[in-house]
């Protein structure tokens, strides 16, 4: 069955949010297209259209339209057209409808999107007349992957800056004319002929590509319309032109046609059969897959229809289809599926061919990544390379652990030129402008190629820290976050101190001491000399004893007066806040900064609630701080009106509890149910609560349930670009969704055994970027959640496992991660090198690919700070 979707609209009506002139033609293109559609398929049953009526096309309308066509189950070919106004602006991106209540009536791209997906169909055609067309579309997910289907098509009107125009010489709107015009004659120039069926791709976009911009350029006044197409598809896709149509019906053609080839095939067959077996078995091409990776299948695409029967993947590479190459040439072949070759080849390397094909496709960025993670040596920079080059040529030295690599790329971090071993003030008149011209994203980069380097060679990678942490604190100087962006400097600030953090435990790890004592020295004179804001603060990114951490802290809490957005206060606020543990000092020091906070011009805001969160983390409150929390939790309680101040204290609260004295508890389990109560099931604030409460044992009955049924509202992590909203929140945000409950999930997996539908549940998200850091240890700290003793070679063959399946392999990857990072150095430098050897030798390159990012994730997170606290409390 055929079925269609037609909206039409010229008139709004008021409330519709849009000042836009009445369209003149709208309606009637709408309804020349169903009279196309009724043409070409005009017996009942064969075809369904749902028509939007202009007056009464609004958003639900439309939606009901799309409902009406998904009921009928799955067709053969769905078509939606839309015309009328398009919008497109910096926050919006739909088709105008008509309106049905306030706001602006908008069927959005992502409701668009919805509804397409909700049509079962094998193969869709979108026909998008409106303004600004393309900028609509782009931001469409449907037609990226091809799911089910077998055809996902669109073509828009005009390009995403470019008005639609009508015309009433024609009639109608000019590139609906021209779209009409060949369906109803199959006749132009440009084909050679008349044609009874018209190739989407092939025939008539090509036609609409040429004649549309030429009569707008004609007709008006020198305008500019390009018609659009996109989307995938497996298969040619064709229209029948409608002048043809009856009369093709009357006809028995196929009939004819198996006729005349049923000797022919009679005598190819055998022939055929073992021709087409041996594609199967030698070629191989590559397309785009449904997971959003691209996958290498048996055969060639021109044989997939007769192979159907067959297992058609050899591999799912786990490359991104995302990292295509922007070089349309460069990237045509492997984005229709035109990639192809023998499989049995393999280069001088030892590993499969298919590699170096995929490659030739992809951004040279990312293909350059690629081929470093399968062991080829990595290029030297050139002369003047930008941050990002400099940053993936760290990472990359990661991969194939290039010293030579390392010494190139430290060069480029700004700032060589001002290391020395003494430290000297900072020059208050100093203005580099190569350095202040710097985005806070390159400073971000800068810092990352560092923190990289410092995983390879810490000693190495010291000078060039000190140097470009001089640079940084020039750039924190004469950049403001109103040039730079908001949080930009905190951003930049933070990223720089943690490098010192990563050199100290690199060293530690190696056998050497955190830093040499004349290292110290500098990096201490450094930070008293006007350095404060970068190096003051990488100080307490140091593992250091409680007393140094404390001396640190107290040094800091001089120059903190309750402000932390304040740039001078900053700084000094994390420095404290680094410092604290369940010393009594440190609880001296938690008191004294709750009474700068208690006499600041806001008492109660979002940075008290963070101190307070991480202070109780940290075990670091007082019983005085306790006390003073429960007689605000008393009051919270018996209040009538619950407040956002009352959630709040909630919270810290939670977080608290263990230091809280039992018979007191009661209390503060009435404050928690009270808030969660007063926000949403899903709030990430709710999940937070539980998991902390949960990781320190003290959770009541059924709290774990809880944070399983929201947690598995979650869909597994399939890397198509959906993910859950963990970032960090400094105590203001309230997220709604599954993201906060996974990490609740694993946070309480980290102290206690859970359940094996836990397990499993964990395992399908640690994949997530988003979420690994916080489930990883949870899946450690589970007894069987992997095989117990693993060795490097049990690892290696897991990894090689899942060839036809990239998620499935990167949930052994990171899990392969964690295990490696926790080993001791002997046994972590060996595995490296019996990875390394593996990859060498492994003729499978998504095998090579996968071990080359163990080894770099491995170094990476083996210089990473243990998490003390989930990472929404951070």
């Amino acid at each position: 069955m055929i079925g269609a979707v037609i909206v039409g609209i010229g008139a709004y009506r008021a409330g519709a949010g849009t000042t836009l002139p009445p369209l003149k033609y709208a309606p009637a293109d709408a309804d020349e297209v169903e009279r196309y559609l009724t043409t070409c398929w005009p017996r009942p049953g064969d075809l369904k259209v749902a028509r939007v009526l202009e007056t009464g096309a609004t958003a639900d309308a439309i939606r009901q339209a799309f409902d009406s066509l998904a009921a009928l189950g799955p067709l053969e070919l769905c078509l939606v057209f839309l015309s009328g106004h398009g919008l497109v602006d910096e926050s919006n991106a739909g088709f105008l409808v008509q309106p049905n209540g306030k706001g602006l009536a908008l069927f959005d791209a992502t409701a668009l999107d919805s509804c397409i997906g909700s049509v079962r169909a094998e193969r869709t055609i979108l026909i998008l007349d409106c303004c600004f067309a393309e900028g609509i579309v782009r931001k469409m997910h449907y037609f990226s992957a091809l799911g089910d289907s077998a055809a996902r098509l669109y073509i828009a009107s005009s390009r995403e800056r470019q008005l639609t125009w009508e015309d009433d010489e024609i009639g109608h709107g000019v590139f609906t004319a021209h779209l009409l015009d060949l369906l109803k004659t199959g006749n132009a120039v440009q084909l050679g002929g008349r044609k009874d069926r018209l190739d989407v791709d092939s025939e008539l976009f090509p036609v609409l590509c040429e004649q549309v911009p030429l009569y707008v350029l004609d007709h008006k006044g020198g305008a500019h319309q390009e018609p659009v197409k996109g989307g995938v598809s497996i298969s040619a896709v064709s229209l029948p032109v409608s002048s043809l149509a009856r009369g093709l019906r009357e006809r028995t053609a196929l009939g004819t046609a198996l006729r005349r080839l049923r000797q022919l095939v009679t005598g190819l067959a055998v022939a055929g059969v073992a021709m087409i077996l041996l594609a199967y078995t030698l070629l191989y091409f590559v397309e785009p897959g449904q997971s959003g990776t691209f996958i290498v299948r048996h055969g060639t695409r021109w044989l997939q229809t007769v192979l159907k029967l067959l297992p058609l993947n050899r591999v799912d590479t786990g490359i991104d289809i995302a990292e295509i190459s922007a070089n349309a040439a460069a990237a045509a072949p492997l984005q229709s599926g035109y990639t192809t070759g023998i499989w049995t080849h393999v280069t001088s390397a030892g590993y499969r061919s298919w590699f170096d094909a995929v490659a030739a496709g992809l951004d040279p960025a990312a293909a350059a990544r690629y081929a470093a993670l399968i062991g080829i040596p990595v290029a030297p920079l050139g002369e003047d390379p930008g941050p990002a080059a400099v940053e993936q040529s760290a990472w990359m030295a990661l991969a194939v652990s290039q010293t030579g690599t390392l010494s190139d790329v430290l060069k480029h971090i700004p700032g060589q030129a001002r290391f020395s071993p003494q430290p000297t003030p900072f020059p208050a008149n100093s203005m580099d402008f190569q350095i202040l011209d710097l985005t806070a994203e390159s400073m971000q980069s800068y810092a990352r190629a560092l923190g990289y380097g410092a995983d390879l060679d810490p000693v190495a990678a010291f000078p060039a820290y000190v140097g470009f942490s001089k640079a940084t604190q020039e750039w924190l100087t004469y950049n403001t976050d109103a040039q730079r962006g908001r949080d930009a400097r905190v951003r930049v600030r933070d990223s720089v101190a943690d490098v010192l953090g990563i050199i100290t435990r690199a060293r530690a790890d190696r056998g050497l001491a955190p830093l040499e004592s004349q290292d110290r020295l500098l990096v201490q004179g450094l930070a008293d000399m006007g350095y404060g804001d970068v190096l003051g603060l990488a100080l307490s990114r140091v593992d250091l004893d409680s007393a140094d951490r404390i001396a640190l802290g107290t040094k800091a809490l001089q120059q903190f007066h309750g402000e932390p957005d304040d740039p001078a206060q900053g700084a000094a606020f994390q420095t404290i806040i680094a410092s604290l543990d369940a010393s009594p000092q440190a609880k001296q020091l938690a008191d004294a900064v709750a009474d700068i906070f208690a006499k600041s011009a806001n008492p109660q805001n979002s940075y008290f609630t963070h101190f307070l969160i991480l202070a109780a983390d940290a075990r670091a409150l007082s019983p005085q701080l306790v006390d003073t929390l429960l007689i605000a939790a008393r009051k919270s309680v018996a209040k009538s009106e619950f407040d956002f101040e009352d959630g709040e204290l909630a919270r810290v609260m939670a977080h608290a509890m263990s230091q809280i004295p039992e018979a007191d508890r009661q209390v503060v389990f009435a404050l928690i149910e009270r808030a969660a109560a007063n926000v949403a099931e899903m709030s990430m604030s709710t999940a937070e609560m539980f998991a902390a409460l949960g990781s320190l044992g003290l959770d009541p009955p059924g709290t774990l349930e809880k944070v399983e049924a929201q947690a598995f509202k979650a869909e597994p992590y399939t890397g198509d670009g959906s993910d859950s909203s963990t970032q960090a929140s400094p105590g203001i945000t309230i997220i709604v969704g599954p993201g906060p409950w996974i990490v609740a999930l694993a946070q309480i997996g980290r102290t206690r055994e859970l359940p094996a539908r836990d397990i499993a549940f964990l395992r399908q998200h640690v994949a997530d970027p988003a979420l690994r850091a916080a489930i990883l240890p949870a899946l450690m700290h589970q007894a069987g959640s992997m095989a117990p003793a693993a060795t490097t070679e049990t690892l290696i063959n897991r990894l090689g496992s899942f060839p036809r399946n990239a998620r499935d392999r990167s949930v052994e990857q990171a899990l392969g991660v964690g295990q490696l990072a926790a080993m001791p150095r002997q046994d972590f430098v060996r595995a490296l090198d019996s990875l390394r050897l593996a990859r060498s030798v492994a003729a499978e390159p998504e095998l090579r690919i996968v071990l080359g990012l163990t080894l770099v994730e491995a170094q990476i997170a083996r210089g990473e700070p243990a998490q003390r606290t989930a990472a929404y409390a951070q």
